[in-house]
């Protein structure tokens, strides 16, 4: 391939890349629609808290699966054919997925049908990034995807409310069907890259959902059935055995011999389990502590994301001025912070937690374009596609499990004696120890990427003084 050639599949694919993005908006937006509205859900339904998380920690589980099998698809067939699947088909769910205000099982059922057949942009983007772009433009668009997340969030905070307080959620399934405005985009100018020959461990692939699935489910009801754990720790043994028996497993355990990797994955669930663990008690926090209705917190919201989108925008260029590894930790100071503010003063003004939500989520911003850049320099170049898709993996597995985490500790009685918080309001307890265990988890990980990631993952003097982003 020639430069010219190199030059015009890349101008090519650049125009994909606002569509491709817009999958990501449209994902985030519907589910921090759901994580705002929880506490209406559980009134509505009549089923407690931690059942009600299950319409965020199962599309979780089924995003993650799904991630990992379209990463895994797409050494045997082309990332464009992959992405008009998704053109095709999402629209189809959400528009049935209108429909499931009538029953709790059918709205966890067309969230995970949601999060399945949007999971194939949001989980090859990275792949797009790293295959047709130079490492800082990549680690540019791994920016500007924590600046979409952000601004979704925003969206579904500020317009959550209120479609649920004047219309009604089930709206939130029609309108991403905006996205099919991009479909010729997307058909014209994708590259058509030939399909390989190759094949998908189904097997493997079911035993791995069969272990997330339980063992999700076993903390999201409190770890009162310990036969879902029994079973769980039957299928990990099945599927060890299985997969080194294998000629072609689902998860090929090579994978985990490359130095830092395993580690690194154990960063990565910490981080977005705390993401999503706070994301979900948070409502809870300003409703119960607060009294504040949804559409106010939806308006608090708006202003945090929006503060953390501004800065996804700018990773590209906080990146050279500090480089990988640093923008990753400042991410994980950031989110410290946060999670401090809410420990120590949840029982005091609302609007010391909203900033304490600010730094949080500012925190993601930065954290994400470094700790993704220095992961995929772990990966050898014929391991990367397995590799992200193992991380993807990872990630909303360690996300389904943080948000069921959190809604198991919810209520419990140990949870409501005061450890560091010195306020007199008698219903911010729960609330500045939940926030507590999430700061434990963001320290333990932090530690952990600086042992993994030295100075050596900084890489600044790559960029050299007339580098532009």
């Amino acid at each position: 391939m020639t430069g010219l050639q190199k030059e015009e599949i890349q101008r090519k694919v650049i125009k994909c890349m606002p569509w491709i993005l817009l999958y990501e908006f449209f994902q985030v937006f519907n589910e921090n629609v759901f994580n705002l509205i929880t506490p209406d859900l559980s009134q509505e339904f009549g089923v407690t808290p931690s059942t009600v998380s299950l319409i965020v920690t199962l599309g979780k589980l089924f995003f993650g699966i799904a991630a990992i099998v379209f990463t895994a698809l797409s050494d045997v067939i082309s990332i464009r054919k992959l992405l008009l699947f998704t053109c095709f088909v999402f629209p189809v769910v959400t528009l049935i997925g209108f429909f499931s205000q009538h029953s709790f099982t059918l709205l966890i059922v067309f969230r995970a049908l949601f999060a399945v057949t949007i999971a194939a942009p949001l989980a090859l983007q990275v792949m797009i990034a790293i295959k047709y772009f130079d490492k800082l433009t990549a680690a540019k668009y791994f920016g500007y995807n924590t600046a979409i997340f952000q601004l979704a969030s925003a969206a579904g905070h500020l317009f959550g409310g209120y479609i649920t307080e004047y219309l009604h959620w089930n709206v939130t399934f029609l309108i991403p069907l905006v996205t099919l405005i991009g479909v010729p985009i997307i058909y014209k100018n994708m590259p058509k890259d030939e399909s390989k020959q190759g094949s998908i461990d189904y097997i493997g692939l079911i035993l791995l959902t069969v272990i997330s699935t339980l063992l999700i489910t076993y903390m999201t009801f409190k770890m009162e059935y310990t036969l879902l754990l029994i079973s769980a720790l039957i299928f990990i043994v099945i599927f060890v055995v299985y997969t080194r028996n294998s000629r072609n497993p689902f998860v090929k355990p090579e994978l985990f011999k490359v130095k830092g990797l395993v580690a690194s994955l154990i960063v990565c669930a910490l981080f977005y389990g705390t993401q999503v663990g706070f994301a979900f008690i948070f409502p809870f926090i300003a409703k119960q502590t607060y009294g504040i209705p949804t559409s106010t917190i939806g308006v608090f919201y708006m202003f945090t994301n929006i503060a953390a989108f501004i800065v996804g925008m700018l990773s590209g260029r906080i990146i050279k001025q500090i480089g990988y590894r640093n923008i990753a930790l400042l991410g994980g100071a950031f989110i410290f912070v946060g999670l401090a503010f809410v420990a120590f003063l949840v029982g005091y003004s609302v609007v010391i937690v909203f900033i304490g939500m600010g730094l949080f989520n500012i925190g993601y911003a930065l954290f994400f374009s470094g700790y993704l850049t220095n992961y995929t320099q772990l990966l050898p170049e014929h391991q990367r596609g397995a590799g992200i898709g193992i991380e993807k993996l990872v990630l909303n597995i360690g996300s389904s499990l943080g948000g069921a985490f959190i809604a198991m500790l919810y209520g419990q009685p140990y949870m409501l004696n005061k450890i560091i918080d010195f306020s007199s309001n008698d219903k911010s307890a729960q609330y500045s120890n939940s926030a507590l265990v999430l700061m434990l988890m963001i320290g333990a990980a932090t530690l952990i990427f600086i042992k993994v990631f030295n100075k050596n993952f900084n890489r600044t003097e790559e960029f050299g003084k007339s580098a532009q982003v």
